[in-house]
């Protein structure tokens, strides 16, 4: 560990080095760290026989980085991680699992490594090359990279340009690697991103306009599948704000079952501005259509995407994450994770979610909100009922000082019928200290 961590700093210094022999440099150095305590309880199966899925455990994330802005608009920035997931975890369990190999604890990796370049050639087109985080609208179906690291990353490797068709229009052109796996083709088994991603707040007045075609490709198990979507948002002066996104997916699963399957998630809030505490109230409603298993030549599943991260609440991340029968989604939903080869994946699909919150700012440094939302499956099983359950999340967050903010998240799942003999609350406390610089 001492020698990787040497060979980064000699890395991070060997880069300013060169950077610095630019006339005139612009170089930042900076970092982070964060500690989190976690308490989790029948995160996966709502058993409290099962004491497997009950966890208390420190993690710590640490990051150091550093930019370079350069000479004809090329810039670059390279960020080292680490992370302690429960300090000494380095044994692998019998079944080899990847998941667990690659979140073992004193993990390095290289968390960020990309080149930048404005105005290529004269023209209005950036580029970016290398290792990126990349995020979309609200992250629905383009945030999470699955780097096999939880949430300490979310990176993807490859090559982004931006077309700046005029000031208010943006066109993105994707192409990225998720998974490599063997380099050679002698088995094709890499998992790859392409699309294009069009952002505008033109000819509509006010408001911005998303939209976007992609591709996901599965080698392995033969899934290919075409995305097509839109989103609108816009937040008014009046304290109203909005978003609206849908889309449709289509192509190949095992490369004979067709895919067919559409998602939404509309969001409508309103901020108290001239109320103290400046509440805003909020309603969202997510669809992610579920398989009919009565039909074997058609797939409505719908596939996640790169929109796996925490975006529903941490707790229900864990509860879709792709471990197999062991889940207790595979109750009613045996297929939760088909067409899925990523460890860890979190697999959303199959549920309507709604959602009603509030968030508040009782002092200038501290933020804290709460929400209940309803679950009920799209699609089930014969004999299975739909009601996942009632889900119950409160956060909150001070900044202590410019640089120093403590945080903190609590979550409830009360198990619905859906989970037939399995009525054990799950349950996920963590707070968290985070310093950067």
């Amino acid at each position: 560990m001492k020698t990787l961590f040497l060979s980064s700093a000699a890395l991070l210094l060997a880069f300013q080095g060169t950077a610095l022999a630019v006339d005139p440099p612009q170089i930042k150095v900076g970092g982070e760290v964060r500690m989190r305590g976690y308490y989790l309880n029948n995160f996966l199966d709502f058993a409290d026989s099962n004491n497997a899925d009950e966890w208390s455990l420190f993690r710590v994330r640490t990051r150091v980085f550093v930019s370079a802005v350069l000479d004809n608009g090329v810039s670059a920035y390279v960020r080292i991680a680490n992370q302690n997931y429960g300090e000494g975890v380095t044994a692998l369990p019998s079944d080899g699992d990847k998941w667990e190999e690659e979140n073992k604890s004193n993990k390095f990796f290289v968390d960020a490594a990309y080149i930048d370049v404005k105005d290529l050639f004269g023209l209005p087109l950036d580029v970016q090359f290398g290792r990126q985080n990349l995020m979309y609208g609200s992250g629905w179906v383009i945030l999470d990279g699955q780097s096999q690291y939880g949430s300490t990353s979310t990176y993807l490797d490859g090559v982004r340009f931006v077309w700046r068709v005029r000031s208010d229009v943006a066109l993105d052109a994707l192409y990225f690697k998720d998974e490599e796996r063997k380099r050679d083709n002698t088995t094709p088994d890499d998992i790859t991103l392409l699309g294009f991603y069009l952002t505008s707040k033109y000819p509509l007045p006010t408001g911005q306009q998303e939209l976007y075609v992609l591709n996901r490709r599965d080698e392995l198990i033969g899934k290919e599948i075409y995305m097509a979507g839109a989103r609108l948002s816009n937040t008014y002066e009046s304290g109203l704000d909005y978003s609206a996104e849908g889309a449709w997916q289509t192509g190949k699963l095992k490369r004979k079952i067709d895919q067919n399957a559409y998602g939404l998630k509309l969001d409508l809030g309103f901020r108290f501005k001239e109320v103290p505490s400046s509440p805003r109230v909020y309603g969202e409603f997510v669809r992610l259509t579920g398989d009919d298993y009565g039909s074997s030549d058609t797939n409505e599943a719908w596939d996640v995407f790169y929109g796996g991260w925490p975006q529903y609440g941490d707790l229900l991340v864990w509860k879709y994450v792709n471990v197999g029968a062991g889940n207790a989604i595979a109750i009613y939903d045996p297929h939760y994770n088909a067409g899925s080869t990523v460890g860890a994946e979190a697999v959303y699909s199959n549920f309507d979610l709604f959602t009603a919150g509030i968030d508040i700012t009782p002092l200038e440094a501290l933020k804290a909100g709460f929400s209940y939302s309803k679950l009920i499956a799209d699609e089930t099983i014969t004999g299975a009922d739909d009601d996942i359950g009632d889900y119950y999340q409160l956060t909150a967050e001070y900044r202590y000082s410019k640089h120093l903010v403590f945080g903190m998240y609590a979550a409830i799942i009360d198990p619905g019928a859906a989970f037939a003999g399995r009525s054990d609350r799950a349950s996920e406390a963590f707070w968290d200290v985070t310093l950067g610089f």
